[in-house]
């Protein structure tokens, strides 16, 4: 070695300032003859490093753990070879892990070794928390894939291979921007790359979540993905990568289609969904329970649902309703109901009883049947009424056909007297056609749709105005100012007032009557109209009748009108009521919804 050379010595002293893993030489009996080390990695010590000097592995470790390296010691000087060992030690600030290297040192003779001492606790925790996130990642229910900034797919779990249908190697060598990945909006619509949530990500910073859409697979179905996008930030704040978690939303779709299939069957058949929870009392409506009593939530108490019940009804359905209770049996029945909107409509209630998670229940349906009552009626009156009216004009018709006959065989035939029964059949035809006409428009007025259409009233009311007082002009009808709009069917207002001043003027006790048509708008989001007349103007007879809608021998209408005012003003969602001890006259009222500003 030339003069310039370094001695062994020189380089082990700068070997042992700049080493970072502590060394410790312990000879052949587990004691510490020497320690080497630094201000880089005295810190590795759990003791002061001079303090272990002399002292043996027992005078130090536990009894257990001191055996095992002392086992150690033997093994290395006994074979001559290098060994690795990992050891955890309890140390003040916490457990700490090492890996140690022990090797053979000073020859045969001397019997030491040297253990070198890395202290592995970041590294073995760093491993132990990659681990867990991988079993985390593979057992995850969520899909879940990497995205790097470039684009490039760098990560996809075992559940992202289901979603996607394909398997992890084919997905993380593609860009998630590839044609194969196009994604579609609910429509049908391609998403564009610069709508795609890992776009959004990319650009804003800001994660996205629950976005929605769905894929075409490689085997042709559609598979509906919720996805959440979040950014994974570098040091500098810079979006370095996306991760994106998937979710299977096509059972949740299916069960949504499904669900608004069944709500517009349910509006289709006119009927809603109920159930009532015995043990709490309460009950819970579907959307088409809503719809029906046309309130925006429906979970009264049953004592609360039963007093929205006719009074004459009320007793029917909590009769019904605990005998289903009591006996099992399913239940059904008609009854009358008041809606939010305070009309009044027939509903036919069905039920059975059932156990849902140990809870008695009572699940049923209800649904609206008025235009069925209504058509029944309708039938009946109409019946009675045309068959009374007919058989009257026929029985006229028959009479003077036979008082014709005799006197045109008659020796003392007159032209006069044969003229007048001819003139009496002719008539009674005509009022026979006009019955017919007359019921022919109210059938067809009233199963129209009366819903659709706004209008003003003042112009209706100034039509009817205008074509009675041509007819009638010994008759004032007087129309007050009005900026009232409806909603309904302009030919049901219009036969419904035609009707009312047809029979004011036809019933009025008055040579020279006087009408008054008026209208207002109401707080609750009603127009109120009024018919008002002087003087008697409805007999009681027919005002009786249709007061408790029912017409029979005894008691029964001359015609069809009236009630086919109160038909029509139902179905456009109103009320008719009559006051003829008004002022000395006669009021009709009506109220009708008021149309909506959209």
């Amino acid at each position: 070695m030339s003069d310039g050379a370094l001695h062994d010595q020189d380089v082990l002293n700068g070997l042992c300032e700049i080493i970072s893993d502590p060394a410790i030489v312990l000879d052949a009996d587990g004691v510490f003859v020497d320690v080497i080390h630094n201000t880089h990695n005295g810190a590795l010590f759990f003791k002061d490093p001079q303090t272990l000097l002399g002292t043996d592995l027992w005078d130090i470790f536990s009894t257990a753990q001191a055996d095992q390296f002392y086992a150690i010691i033997e093994d290395v000087l006994e074979t001559g070879e290098q060994q690795h060992i990992e050891y955890q030690l309890s140390l003040e600030h916490g457990e700490r892990y090492f890996e140690g290297r022990v090797t053979p040192v000073g020859g045969d003779n001397i019997g030491r070794v040297l253990w070198l001492a890395e202290d592995v606790t970041q590294r073995k925790r760093r491993r132990e928390k990659k681990a867990l996130i991988e079993r985390v990642l593979e057992i995850s229910p969520v899909g879940i894939v990497v995205v790097e900034r470039s684009g490039r797919i760098s990560l996809a779990n075992e559940r992202a291979e289901e979603l996607l249908g394909l398997e992890r190697e084919r997905i993380t060598q593609r860009r998630y921007t590839q044609p194969e990945w196009t994604i579609y909006y609910e429509d049908g619509t391609p998403i564009p790359n610069s709508e795609h949530p890992v776009t959004q990500v990319l650009e804003s910073g800001e994660p996205v979540f629950g976005f929605e859409h769905w894929i075409e697979l490689a085997d042709g179905s559609e598979r509906w993905l919720s996805s959440n996008a979040a950014p994974i930030l570098d040091e500098n704040g810079t979006v370095e990568r996306v991760v994106v978690g998937l979710d299977d939303a096509t059972g949740l779709k299916q069960r949504e289609e499904h669900l608004e299939w069944l709500i517009g069957t349910e509006t289709l058949a006119d009927v809603g969904g109920w159930e009532l929870d015995l043990e709490t009392g309460t009950i819970e409506g579907t959307t088409g329970m809503k719809r029906l009593y046309g309130t925006s939530a429906y979970n009264p108490t049953l004592e609360e649902a039963i007093e929205q019940y006719h009074p004459d009804d009320r007793a029917a359905v909590r009769d019904a309703i605990e005998a289903c209770c009591e006996t099992g049996e399913p239940m059904e029945l008609e009854a009358r109901r008041q809606t939010a909107d305070e009309t009044e409509r027939w509903f036919r209630l069905r039920a059975e009883k059932t156990v849902q998670d140990g809870t008695p229940k009572l699940r049923g349906i209800v649904r609206d049947i008025t235009q069925d009552k209504e058509r029944e009626q309708r039938l009946m009156v109409m019946s009675r009424i045309l068959r009374h009216n007919i058989r009257n004009k026929l029985t006229v018709i028959r009479g003077n056909s036979r008082l014709l006959k005799e006197e045109l065989d008659s020796p003392d035939f007159t032209v006069d007297a044969a003229s007048g029964h001819i003139n009496r059949i002719e008539s009674a035809s005509k009022e026979l056609d006009s019955l017919a006409e007359r019921a022919r428009t109210f059938d067809r007025a009233i199963e129209r749709d009366l819903r659709g259409g706004t209008f003003h009233l003042q112009q209706a009311f100034t039509d009817i105005r205008d074509e009675f007082i041509a007819q009638h002009p010994e008759a004032t009808i007087e129309v007050g100012p009005t900026d009232a709009e409806i909603s309904g069917d302009r030919i049901a207002i219009d036969l419904i007032l035609e009707i009312l001043v047809e029979n004011a003027l036809e019933y009025s006790d008055l040579a020279d009557p006087t009408l008054e048509l008026t209208a207002e708008e109401t707080p609750s989001g009603q127009v109120t109209v009024r018919v008002d007349t002087e003087g008697a103007a409805i007999p009681d007879m027919e005002r009786d009748v249709l007061a408790l809608e029912t017409e029979g021998p005894v008691a029964h209408s001359r015609g069809l009108g009236l009630w086919a005012v109160m038909w029509l003003v139902r179905r456009l969602g109103g009320s008719v009521t009559m006051d003829k001890d008004h002022d000395d006259g006669t009021r009709v009222e009506l109220v009708f919804p008021q149309a909506r500003n959209e």
